[in-house]
């Protein structure tokens, strides 16, 4: 076992906020607390994904907190909700900066800082507290954040932004010790980008299997949902973008003479708004829509679905990606259908767990989901094959054991960690 390492973490989201970034990282600084090392969280006020503080962290400038035995730094910065404008977003990632950069350097000497990515500002803190701290830097790289904002069209390839986010991507991979990737695609593309092969290490997305389990179908979370006794389709995450959340939408009014199927999309995101647009003007009475909800109480609402859907917009880069909601659907045995090409459809036909169709393909999309609703035994035996495919190779706990291991070899010499 690795000597105890003092880890700084920086991060523009944490818990108590949700999705995929916080459900990342708290189990991982919950795993290293717990296994004696001294973990700090560089944080802003919660204030994801509506760009508003948390009720409860409102009129504070600075907080320290502890947290499953990590100790979580706070520092206000300006927020502001992610759908008013490109430039009011750029300032809440920029005003980010010094506020993380004050609340790293209130954790004192450190032997790692790790900083994750996307967004990629807060490499230039972590950069700079790395260095002035005599630290090791591992960056943990979740997307690769200028190829995403080009493939869901935000900026184009040359443009002045996006010369600038290559530019700190560079220099984020030269100042890196290790940069860990979620996915093989990705670990490739860093190598063409000149990370050598003693820095690349994967570190996967997964699910924390403890949380995200078979539930009762009938619990007190999916009673509050008006779903019947209907067959029930399921979308649970972000509402962005990158996720071309219209081809569910178009799934779902070519099933919208089948009474007894019901679409439900619950979270937030920037078109979040445009969906619920479209399901009135097309007139679709068979998709219903819920917000976001305490973590714990996702899996009691994915335990009511019968089908769990996923979506990504056709571009090479999304090819690279696997999203966290599909472990999360796999771990609590249900049956997936994913409109998934590159490595998200690798891991949902390697898993057993579901059915890929090309990404767009709504009619593809809509026959998938009869073709489950009329077999109740496959449900349950692609179900049953997520749930172990899950636990085998993408449980948050094997992840954080993964990242302990390497936390160990990058200050075996400082720690004399053998």
């Amino acid at each position: 076992m690795s000597a105890p390492v003092r880890l700084l973490v920086i991060s523009q989201q944490f818990s108590p906020e949700m999705g995929a970034l916080p459900n990342r990282l708290y189990p991982l600084t919950r795993h290293l607390a717990a296994h004696g090392h001294d973990v700090y969280v560089a944080t802003g006020m919660p204030n994801y994904p509506k760009g508003k503080v948390f009720p409860a962290y409102r009129g504070k400038r600075f907080l320290r907190e502890a947290l499953d035995g990590a100790t979580v730094l706070r520092t206000a910065y300006f927020t502001t909700p992610r759908n008013v404008s490109k430039r009011s977003q750029l300032l809440s990632y920029l005003s980010f900066l010094p506020a993380v950069l004050h609340s790293g350097w209130r954790a004192g000497r450190v032997d790692v800082v790790f900083v994750t990515s996307p967004p990629i500002f807060p490499a230039l803190p972590a950069i700079l507290l790395a260095k002035l701290r005599g630290a090791k830097l591992l960056v943990d790289l979740r997307d690769l954040w200028p190829d995403e904002v080009v493939a869901v069209g935000a900026a184009k390839e040359g443009s002045l932004s996006i010369r600038l986010l290559r530019l700190i991507e560079r220099w984020m991979y030269r100042s890196a010790d290790v940069v860990t990737c979620t996915t093989r695609a990705f670990e490739d593309t860093v190598a063409e980008r000149g990370v050598g092969a003693e820095k690349r290490r994967l570190l996967p997305n997964g699910a924390d299997v403890e949380l995200f389990r078979p539930l009762p179908r009938e619990n007190p979370v999916a009673a509050e949902y008006p779903f019947g006794d209907r067959f029930v389709v399921m979308y649970s995450g972000l509402l962005g973008i990158k996720h071309g959340l219209e081809t569910i939408l178009d799934a779902a009014e070519l099933l919208r003479e089948h009474e007894d199927v019901v679409f439900f999309i619950r979270g937030e995101g920037p078109r979040r708004q445009a969906l619920e647009d479209r399901v009135v003007e097309l007139g679709l009475e068979n998709v219903l829509f819920g917000g976001e909800l305490p973590i714990e109480e996702v899996p009691q609402l994915l335990a009511r679905a019968d089908v769990c859907v996923t979506n990504l917009l056709p571009d090479p880069y999304l090819e690279k990606i696997v999203s966290v909601k599909v472990f999360e659907y796999l771990a609590c045995e249900k049956p997936v259908v994913g409109a998934l090409r590159g490595e998200g459809a690798r891991v949902l036909e390697e898993s057993g767990g579901g059915i890929t169709v090309a990404p767009g393909d709504a009619q593809a999309m809509a026959a998938a989901i009869l073709e489950l609703r009329d077999d109740p035994e496959r449900r349950e035996a692609l179900g049953k094959a997520g749930r172990r495919y899950v636990e085998e190779h993408y449980s948050r706990a094997v992840i954080a054991a993964t990242l302990e291991r390497l936390l160990g070899e990058l200050t075996a010499g400082r720690n004399g960690a053998s």
